[in-house]
């Protein structure tokens, strides 16, 4: 019986997005019915039958109907049978000095409150105190003043707790917004690793075909039998490479995704700052003519720092292998300052002849961006001149800054 009831209860407060748990109703109600039988002691009407016995069932009548079924009563209806069974009872005066008649006046006015609202809360209040004074003036109501302080009170409780319930609400909206945020960020985050891992990995392989091109054309245009293998070794070089680099970024690939779906059991290690000379030379032996020039140490910046410089270069990089034409070749300039001034990373390329100007709105600058964004720093990159530059560079915020996948900055404690 208790079950089937606080089943009821449950599934009309979830249905009308009420946060209180099922008992709170459910001891407001019996609340009132157990002041309607004091009051109905206090008065010598449980025995013999007395007509007042009738407001037993005009209090429970709202409960009944609200607890096993799916209505909802608008609250001047709630009200009515206990605002009646109130009158009747207090048409008679109990036969102590105390009366439990108000009190169920005062349960009713907060649960109102709690459920309805503040106004409809005033009204129930205002109703109630109507009563209370009709039965000083009538019958006679002993500490009227009392009784008055005691529906006053029932008002607080009743909007403290739907103030208590609206925190609940708010609190909760927040907490999904939140999640939802961090949930966005994180696809975003995981979707630049891909990206960033996808498009280097084909600008290599792309570099090794288009060498392994050109080296059959050097077997047709062979004059021994020497050249012939000489060219056909590089093509098998080539092409060889090429397989190596996809392999390495299925295996990457696979390892992220595994990672987002069981939570990375296992750890990998992730390139940082003093990653961006191996960069450097697996771009120039797959082809692409890169000038390096790197001053200061790179294992002084913070690893999400280091990070995320790496994958700039590493898109930059890929960008000028697809896009720099068959003489691509690209300058980085990488200082690293260790007294905190800041760190400065210069990627340039000429543009090829012909090529048309882009506006800037690829799905890797706005990469590039976020990761610049996430660090602190500023991130130029655009035309210059006959050539495409990219420019970051951090200021000390940079050095002591850890970034997040929500895209914040958290500072070691002390700087400003």
């Amino acid at each position: 019986m208790l079950r089937w009831l606080r089943a009821g209860i449950e599934a009309n407060l979830d249905r009308h997005q009420i946060l209180y748990p099922w008992w709170v109703p459910l001891v407001s109600h019996l609340g009132q019915v157990l002041s309607v039988v004091v009051s109905l002691a206090l008065r010598d009407a449980l025995w013999p039958l007395d007509p007042l016995l009738v407001c037993v069932p005009l209090v429970m009548a709202s409960a009944a109907i609200q607890f096993t079924t799916s209505r909802w009563l608008p609250w001047y209806v709630d009200i009515l049978g206990t605002v009646v069974a109130a009158c009747l009872l207090l048409s008679r005066p109990p036969e102590g000095p105390v009366d439990l008649a108000p009190a169920m006046l005062a349960l009713a006015t907060a649960e109102i409150t709690a459920r309805d609202g503040v106004r409809e809360g005033l009204s129930v209040a205002a109703i109630a105190q109507v009563v209370l004074i009709g039965a000083a003036l009538g019958p006679g109501l002993d500490g009227a003043p009392l009784y008055t302080f005691v529906l006053l009170l029932g008002f607080v409780v009743g909007s403290m707790l739907l103030w208590q319930m609206r925190a609940l609400i708010a609190e909760r909206r927040a907490r999904e917004q939140a999640w939802d945020q961090a949930t966005v960020a994180e696809r975003e985050r995981i979707a630049r690793e891909i990206h960033d891992l996808v498009a280097h990995s084909l600008s290599v392989s792309l570099l090794q075909v288009t060498g392994a091109r050109r080296a059959l054309r050097d077997v047709g245009d062979a004059a021994s039998p020497q050249e012939t293998a000489d060219a056909v070794a590089e093509v098998d070089a080539a092409l060889a490479d090429a397989e190596q680099v996809g392999r390495r970024a299925m295996a990457d690939i696979r390892r992220t995704v595994s990672a987002m779906a069981t939570g990375a059991s296992e750890r990998h290690a992730l390139p940082s700052a003093t990653d961006i000379a191996a960069l450097v030379r697996e771009m120039s032996g797959a082809g692409l003519r890169v000038e390096y020039d790197e001053q200061g140490d790179p294992a002084t910046l913070p690893d999400a720092t280091g990070l995320g410089l790496y994958r700039i270069a590493q898109e930059s990089l890929a960008n000028v292998a697809r896009h720099g034409g068959a003489d691509a070749h690209a300058q980085v300039r990488f200082r690293v300052n260790g007294t905190g001034t800041g760190t400065h990373l210069r990627i340039t390329n000429p543009l090829p002849a012909g090529r048309v100007r882009g506006d800037g709105l690829g799905s890797g600058l706005a990469g590039m961006q976020a990761r610049a964004a996430q660090l602190g720093a500023t991130l130029e990159a655009g035309p210059d001149g006959d050539g495409w530059v990219v420019d970051v560079r951090l200021g000390p915020v940079g050095r002591f800054a850890v970034d997040l996948p929500c895209g914040r900055t958290i500072r070691k404690p002390g700087l400003t």
